[in-house]
């Protein structure tokens, strides 16, 4: 299969959970696009103004989840599992139905939404891929925190460092080639919460 060319769910893929912050039971529908529409949210709960694009111009909050909000204040909140599967598996085109303002969580991890969408099938396109080209490195650093992203061939390439304090997490470091690398272990992946008692 091309990573080349546009691609979108072959059909409508259904999920109910509960969403981790608010805890109210969500319902989301994922449905295939024409080539070139992009990942598109909509709020089914809202009757105008419901239509909320995931890109970082409209990302409003990182503290605990990744939330992104439309100029009229419609948001959708702890997106980066459902994001992340979409991107996995080289999914361009969708439109994402939603019914309240935050993903469930499922199992805690990108696992469920990759299956139900595998299972589902594909549609690709020949429409070519958009891609963002990236000329020079770019640096950046808070504190001990620190990101750089430097140019590269048709790869993507991560070499990801965890350092925390706490000592049943520690420190954690994973390197992986997106296109190239068996992906499941990064499906699989958690998220995790402390429990720190008074």
């Amino acid at each position: 299969m091309s990573y080349l060319t546009q691609k979108t769910v072959k059909n409508n893929i259904s999920f109910s959970g509960i969403a981790l912050h608010s805890g109210h039971d969500v319902n989301i529908c994922i449905n295939p696009a024409k080539p070139d529409y992009g990942i598109v949210f909509k709020r089914v709960d809202l009757k105008s103004n419901n239509i909320i694009y995931p890109n970082f111009n409209n990302v409003t909050n990182t503290s605990l989840n990744t939330t992104v909000e439309n100029e009229f204040g419609a948001r959708v909140s702890t997106i980066e599992h459902l994001m992340g599967a979409l991107f996995g598996l080289g999914i361009d085109n969708a439109l994402v139905e939603i019914d309240n303002e935050e993903v469930p969580i499922l199992d805690g991890s990108a696992k469920v939404f990759i299956d139900k969408i595998i299972s589902s099938g594909f549609e690709v396109s020949n429409s070519p891929i958009k891609v963002i080209k990236i000329n020079k490195e770019i640096k950046y650093s808070k504190g001990e925190r620190f990101i750089s992203i430097k140019p590269s061939t048709l790869s993507l390439d991560i070499d990801f460092e965890l350092k925390y304090k706490n000592k049943i997490i520690g420190n954690q470091r994973n390197k992986i080639k997106v296109y190239e690398d068996d992906l499941r272990d990064i499906y699989n992946s958690r998220t995790y919460c402390l429990f720190e008692g008074l």
